[in-house]
C-alpha cells in the first residue's frame, strides 16, 4: 500500500479504472444493498437513472480507495491545489467567541481528504475528530496514520464526551469533526424523513455540543472534477419546524446533508446499509 501511495495520482486513477469492473461486474461488492438503496431513496427516478447512479458511485468509490491511501504520500501543496476549502471565517468567527465548533458532513467524497480544512483557518487552532475502533490492528494503525497526518488528535468514540469535556475545562476553543450519518447501533432517539425514508439517528454531536455549548456547522461537499474538492463551512439554521423538534440542529444537519447528495448522489457511501428494514415501515 505505501508503495502503490507513492505513485501519481494520475497512475492511481488509471488503477481505479481496472478496478471498477472488477468490483462491479465480478465481485459485484454490494450490488443488492446499493441498488436497494438507490430504488428507495429515489422513487421518482426510472430503473435506467438507477443503474446509472449505480456505476457513477462504483467508480467514485474506487477512487476514494485510491485518495485515501494517498493521504500517506501526499504534499501539502497537492493537497493545497486539490482540496478548496471555503467560508473559513465561519469557525474564525465561533472560536474568536471563545466557542468551540462541531464540524458535521456525511460519507460523501473522500472524507479522509476532509482534515484538509484544519490547515485552512486561522483559529481554532486545536482540532480531532472521532473514530470507530477497527479490530484488524494493522489496518487500524494505517487508518491511524492516514488521519494524522493534518496533526488533529483521534478521538475513540467511546471517549468522546470524556475527552471532550476535558478539552473543555481546558478553556481553549477547538473544532471536532463528527461524520454524522452512521447507523445507530439500536433505534436512536429521533427519526427523520430522509431520502424518502424513516431514518433512524443518535443525535450524540448535538447533545454534547449542548453540555459544552459547542456550536455546530456544516460541512458541504461537492466534487469538481476527478481529485478536486470544493468544501464550504455552512451556518446551521433550523427552520422554525425543525425548532419545534427536541433535536433541531440534527433535523437541520438532514436536510442539508440530502442536500448535498441529491446534488451529486453518486458520492454519497451507497453500499452501507443505513436502514434497518423496520425503518421502512415506520411512521
Amino acid at each position: 500500500m505505501r508503495l502503490v501511495a507513492g505513485l501519481p495520482l494520475g497512475i492511481l486513477y488509471l488503477l481505479s479504472d481496472i478496478a471498477f469492473p472488477i468490483v462491479y461486474y465480478i465481485i459485484r461488492y454490494r450490488r443488492r444493498v446499493v441498488r436497494e438503496n438507490l430504488r428507495c431513496s429515489f422513487p421518482e427516478k426510472s430503473e435506467k437513472e438507477i443503474i446509472s447512479i449505480e456505476k457513477k458511485f462504483y467508480h467514485n468509490l474506487c477512487d476514494v480507495f485510491v485518495e485515501a491511501f494517498k493521504c500517506l504520500n501526499i504534499s501539502d501543496e497537492e493537497m493545497l491545489r486539490r482540496v478548496e476549502v471555503l467560508n473559513c471565517e465561519l469557525p474564525e468567527r465561533i472560536a474568536s467567541e471563545g466557542k468551540n465548533v462541531f464540524m458535521l458532513l456525511g460519507h460523501c467524497g473522500c472524507w479522509e481528504w476532509y482534515q484538509e480544512v484544519s490547515v485552512r483557518y486561522k483559529n481554532p487552532k486545536k482540532g480531532a475528530e472521532i473514530y470507530k475502533h477497527i479490530e484488524n490492528s494493522y489496518f487500524s494503525s494505517l487508518m491511524h496514520e492516514i488521519r494524522s497526518r493534518w496533526n488533529t488528535e483521534q478521538i475513540e468514540m467511546k471517549q468522546t464526551v470524556r475527552t471532550l469535556l476535558k478539552w473543555n475545562a481546558e478553556g481553549e476553543p477547538f473544532l471536532c469533526g463528527f461524520i454524522q450519518d452512521q447507523r445507530p447501533d439500536t433505534k436512536g432517539k429521533d427519526g427523520v424523513t430522509f431520502l424518502s425514508q424513516y431514518t433512524w439517528y443518535a443525535p450524540g454531536a448535538e447533545e454534547i455540543a449542548h453540555k459544552i455549548e459547542a456550536v455546530p456547522v456544516y460541512l458541504d461537499v461537492e466534487r469538481t472534477s476527478r481529485g478536486h474538492y470544493r468544501l464550504t463551512f455552512k451556518e446551521m439554521q433550523p427552520t422554525e419546524a425543525e425548532k419545534a423538534t427536541p433535536f433541531p440542529l440534527s433535523r437541520c444537519f438532514w436536510r442539508l446533508l440530502e442536500q448535498t447528495i441529491q446534488r451529486q448522489p453518486e458520492l454519497w457511501l451507497w453500499s452501507h446499509n443505513r436502514w434497518y428494514k423496520w425503518e421502512l415501515t415506520e411512521k
